[in-house]
């Protein structure tokens, strides 16, 4: 009996030292923007899940693409039906790594500026991504902000003809979050 109880007590110990180690939230923005000729395109998603293990340094988000909102709601239906064909592939995400881990102390108030390299999948294409990121922790709450350039045509996703010459081919997205411990 006493060493299914020590057994117990070493696996509950194991999870909490694990969670211990992972942030999380599922409250991360992420936005896009897009300078094209005819109109600027933007749009902002508040509802972004992502995790980082502090031990690893490996990092998650992810995203659902029917919750960005724009500024006009036929920019938004445009967007998920016609480019981004939101019912087929209905989330964006990104799973990759900190790349020089020791750039980063998690224990230590502070700005840290580090590479990050990873897979960003998007209207089921899956592309490697390499950029920076910033994470700041301050009385011990960790941020996390980093943004990227993408070719919409990396991503097999088509502008009609018709507007063809109106919409930019490149997008920058962004993504910040504030972590909490699991």
């Amino acid at each position: 009996m006493k060493k299914i109880y020590l057994i117990a007590i070493g696996i509950i110990s194991i999870f909490i030292c694990n969670a211990q180690n992972r942030l999380m939230t599922k409250a991360a923005t992420i936005s896009f923007y897009s300078k094209a000729p005819m109109e600027n395109i933007e749009a902002t998603n508040k509802s972004g899940i992502s995790v980082i293990d502090k031990t690893t340094g490996h990092l998650e988000f992810s995203v659902l693409l029917k919750g960005f909102n724009f500024e006009r709601a036929l920019m938004q239906e445009h967007f998920n039906e016609n480019y981004v064909e939101s019912d087929q592939f209905p989330k964006a995400g990104f799973k990759g790594k900190i790349t020089d881990q020791t750039k980063v102390n998690f224990s230590k108030d502070g700005i840290y500026n580090v590479p990050i390299t990873g897979v960003l999948t998007l209207h089921g294409v899956l592309n490697e991504i390499t950029t920076s990121a910033t994470i700041t922790i301050r009385n011990g709450i960790t941020e996390g902000e980093a943004a990227f350039n993408i070719d919409i045509e990396d991503y097999k996703i088509k502008i009609p003809a018709i507007v063809k010459d109106k919409i930019a081919k490149k997008v920058k997205i962004t993504v910040k979050a504030t972590y909490q411990t699991l």
